[in-house]
């Protein structure tokens, strides 16, 4: 069984990214996405976890964080700017998606669209319950 994934990290800001690998306060660079770029992730489900951190090239205290859980669940990772702060939109993985729905996360909230194309907005908590008490 392949146990790598691939993970596609997309920059949807208006400027230059830097990513790093590492955990706590030691980082490595990893690459750069330019405005509009994206970079394909793969990593193997059962490597040890891992930080990276996303910094905006032009004011490294804009950052954000994702993680190697987050590539083993996630097709898709988006960063996109929200008020001046990047802001980190993730695309679960076909296998993780319920029926026809497409489920979407923006930090603790996720957003179900059905086929009709509307929206609920949910907590993980909220999302998580209702998974358990469909499939028992």
């Amino acid at each position: 069984m392949d146990t790598k994934v691939t993970t596609v990290i997309v920059n949807d800001t208006k400027h230059g990214l830097t990513m790093k690998v590492g955990n706590r306060n030691c980082y490595a660079r990893l690459t750069s996405v330019k405005e509009g770029g994206e970079y394909k992730m793969q990593i193997d489900v059962n490597w040890t976890y891992q930080e990276f951190l996303v910094q905006d090239k032009t004011d490294q205290a804009n950052k954000v964080y994702i993680n190697s859980d987050d590539c083993c669940d996630y097709e898709r990772i988006t960063i996109k700017e929200v008020d001046g702060k990047l802001d980190v939109q993730r695309q679960l993985r076909e296998q993780f998606r319920t029926g026809s729905s497409v489920i979407e996360e923006s930090g603790t909230k996720l957003s179900v669209i059905d086929e009709s194309g509307t929206s609920t907005i949910s907590s993980w908590k909220s999302w998580l319950n209702k998974c358990i008490h469909v499939r028992h």
